[in-house]
């Protein structure tokens, strides 16, 4: 098949016609846009001519509304000219709309133009002189109709006379910032950004503030004059001062009337404490421009160190105090002042008590100084001739500056001291072992813990007695040994001894002593005491028998304990063997067998208790016999028989046994009953294992009650013996002075011998 050849391009004519369209279309599309683009420039500017007028916008809100409308505007430029300009109609999509506007066409046009761009026909199936045809008919209609009344012109006027009238009022708005006073200001204020004010009543001056500023000093009470000049047509008008600090908040304050320049003159007192700006305003609307705060800075302490050395006796270094106190500073201190300023200074001065003393600047820089207030026990003062001329007392303290310019400092520095005594050591101590009876010759064992802000020097036990019938008390103090070697300490806690022996104390004397710690104060010691104990001196005989009858009581105690027992083991076996009454339901009858069980738990661990209270008894009884010393007559008199045998070997290891391993069991058992009480079986089984524990527990304690009734009748026959041991040295004494020829003038000396 041979190819047909066709025509390339649109009919010469048909393309002439659609760029002359083209042409007015552009045209009237720009009319079109810049028409409503102007109506909307001159809208943004009435509106900001509105607000501006309306509410005075500072310099930061007319900027925002300057960008605001410039933004606006761009966007609808883009949108109303550029972007319809820059959207181009396709030759086809013009060729439809005048064929749509003339409607005998028949859509010709549209097929000659798309017919001519054919290269290959019979890949259509169509013929050369058909095509021809077709585009020769389609050039002779396009011949016939005129392509520009496709467009809409009564719109196209609609369009011109919105241009007409945005570009008048554009003029208009333009002329009038040149012609009139009010556009000027609108233009000067938010176009150019300037300060003009708009027409007002009444016009307010900021005194001292030069191109918006007012340099003022840090810390100062400023008072800021606000003048109503005389060109103003009103004039008796409240006046307010509105203040905007750093974080943004703004505070209304009104001013006051100063009576001067005919009642034009107003004022507040401001307090310059950080960056802020501030402006006035007036009742009647007017406001004027922000005037921002430089502030300038006065002399004042950039670094200041305060340091207390104590004195020499405590053994401390010096302390540094931070802030303003009040710092409680112990008596004797001395106080050193070490301060950095930020500018170079004049003078300095320190002032305490009413008493101004002057202090050296530092000649190399002129911005830092030190002095040292001297302790009232420091005659000889501090400092190479820069000392005060007082000693350190409590008040307050406050250092005086003047800069080179002669300003001085607006902010105080300020500090308070407090003076505090040295306060007693503080002390507690409890005997150890000892009760209300004691020896000539028993060890005393003190516990105590004491404990002194500055250090303990030493500790002693203080002693009091009377010989005799005599009013006055012999007092005597017994150093402690072992206080710590890098004395002084802040606490100490340990046990100490006395020897009661080196006393020379006789049996019916009555002994007062405390603990007592002295501090390390150099002229009068601080001294505390602890509770006082009040000791009765006896023989060892009397002593002997008080043990005696203490260790009575407690088999006593301990009899109890063991008929206690024995109830508990007979209780078990009736609760096991118990029923139910006749009008007593079955579940009534387990609570309250169970209730009684729980009882007896309670009973059983109560007997252990009990047993372990008699074991510390004991033990107190036997520490108590080694700090009277009456072991050594009984270990000498019956070695074989020592009290540490009888008590701790057949008393207490055998009760704490008892009671850490039967009691613990027996209870446990006792508890099993108590979960099994519902089955009869099982809680027969339980009972029973419980009363073999019992026994055992029983007969443990039996064998402890037998050790504690051949400990007294032992301690009752040691205690004859040594009576009698005692009589056959005093007989042996006698006899020993008959044969030295000595005389026995006291009937004193003679006592002992004849008695028996």
């Amino acid at each position: 098949m041979t190819t047909v050849p066709t025509t390339k391009s649109s009919p010469r004519i048909i393309q002439q016609k659609l760029a002359a369209l083209r042409r007015k279309l552009t045209g009237w599309l720009t009319v079109h846009g810049i028409g409503r683009w102007l109506l909307i420039v001159s809208g943004l500017i009435i509106a900001d001519i509105a607000i501006d007028r309306t509410f005075e916008m500072d310099f930061a809100q007319r900027i925002i509304m300057l960008v605001v409308m410039a933004g606006i505007a761009f966007y609808f430029f883009c949108t109303k000219v550029i972007k319809p300009l820059l959207t181009r109609m396709s030759d086809d999509a013009l060729i439809y709309q005048v064929e749509r506007k003339n409607e005998g066409t028949k859509e010709q046009i549209l097929a000659a133009i798309q017919l001519s761009r054919q290269t290959d026909l019979a890949a259509i199936g169509a013929s050369q002189q058909l095509v021809d045809a077709t585009v020769e008919s389609g050039i002779a209609k396009a011949h016939s109709i005129d392509f520009n009344n496709t467009l809409d012109h009564a719109q196209h006027k609609k369009d011109l006379g919105v241009l007409a009238g945005g570009a008048v009022l554009f003029a208009i708005l333009a002329l009038g910032i040149f012609a009139t006073q009010f556009l000027g200001t609108w233009f000067s204020r938010n176009i150019m950004l300037t300060n003009r004010q708009w027409p007002q009543p009444t016009y307010l001056v900021i005194d001292g503030a030069a191109d918006g500023k007012l340099v003022l000093p840090l810390g100062a009470k400023h008072k800021q004059i606000v003048t109503i000049t005389e060109d103003s047509s009103v004039i008796d008008v409240e006046v307010s001062l509105e203040v905007e600090g750093s974080s943004g908040n703004r505070t209304i304050y009104p001013m006051k009337r100063t009576g001067k320049l005919d009642g034009r003159e107003r004022v507040f007192e401001i307090n310059v404490t950080n960056e802020f700006r501030f402006r006035a305003t007036s009742a009647n609307g007017v406001t004027t421009d922000w005037v921002a705060v430089d502030y300038v800075e006065p002399p004042a302490i950039v670094d200041l160190k305060l340091e207390v050395t104590l004195p020499r006796y405590t053994g401390r270094a010096p302390e540094r105090l931070s802030g303003n106190g009040p710092h409680g500073v112990l008596e004797g201190s001395a106080l050193s002042i070490a301060a950095a300023t930020n500018k170079p200074l004049r003078s300095a001065m320190l002032v305490a008590g009413g008493v101004e003393s002057a202090i050296g600047v530092d000649a190399a820089d002129g911005k830092s100084f030190e002095i040292t207030v001297p302790g009232r026990s420091d005659s000889e003062g501090n400092g190479e001739g820069n000392s005060a001329q007082q000693s350190l007392v409590g008040g307050d303290y406050e250092l005086k500056l003047v800069d080179e310019a002669g300003l001085g400092n607006l902010r105080r520095s300020k500090f308070a001291i407090t003076i505090k005594e040295d306060k007693p050591p503080k002390i507690r101590a409890d005997l150890l072992g000892i009760s209300g009876l004691v020896t000539p010759r028993a060890l005393i064992p003190a516990s105590y813990q004491a404990i002194d802000d500055y250090g303990l020097e030493q500790m002693f036990f203080d002693c009091r007695w009377r010989n005799g019938d005599e009013e006055n008390e012999t007092v005597k103090q017994i150093n402690f040994d072992g206080l710590p070697a890098d004395r002084p300490a802040v606490s100490a806690k340990d046990v100490s001894v006395l020897q009661l022996e080196i006393l020379g104390l006789q049996p019916g004397m009555n002994l007062r002593m405390n603990v007592s710690a002295e501090d390390t104060r150099p002229n009068e010691p601080g001294v505390s005491a602890s509770q006082e104990f009040l000791l009765r001196v006896v023989s060892e005989e009397e002593l002997r028998a008080d043990l005696l009858r203490r260790e009575i009581e407690q088999r006593k105690a301990f009899e109890q304990v063991y008929q206690a027992q024995l109830e508990l083991t007979g209780e078990i076996e009736a609760v096991a063997a118990s029923q139910p009454d006749q009008d007593m339901t079955i579940a009534e009858f387990h609570r309250q067998r169970e209730a009684k069980i729980i009882s007896m738990i309670r009973d059983q661990k109560g007997v252990g208790t009990s047993m372990d209270r008699i074991a510390n008894r004991f033990e107190e009884f036997l520490v108590e016999v080694k700090n009277n010393r009456l072991d050594e007559a009984e270990n000498e008199l019956m070695p074989s028989q020592r009290i540490e045998k009888r008590f701790d070997e057949k008393i207490i290891r055998p009760i704490r046994w008892l009671d850490q391993e039967l009691i613990s069991i027996a209870t446990r058992n006792m508890d099993n009953c108590r979960r099994v009480q519902e089955s009869q079986n099982e809680l027969d089984v339980a009972v029973n294992q419980t009363i073999v524990v019992q026994q055992q527990v029983l007969e443990a304690m039996k064998k402890i009650l037998d050790a504690m009734n051949n400990s007294e009748t032992f301690q009752e026959i040691l205690n004859e013996m040594l009576e009698v041991k005692r009589t056959t040295d005093s007989i042996g004494d006698g006899i020993d002075k008959i044969k030295a020829n000595q005389t026995i003038t006291d009937e004193s000396e003679a006592q002992g011998i004849f008695d028996e």
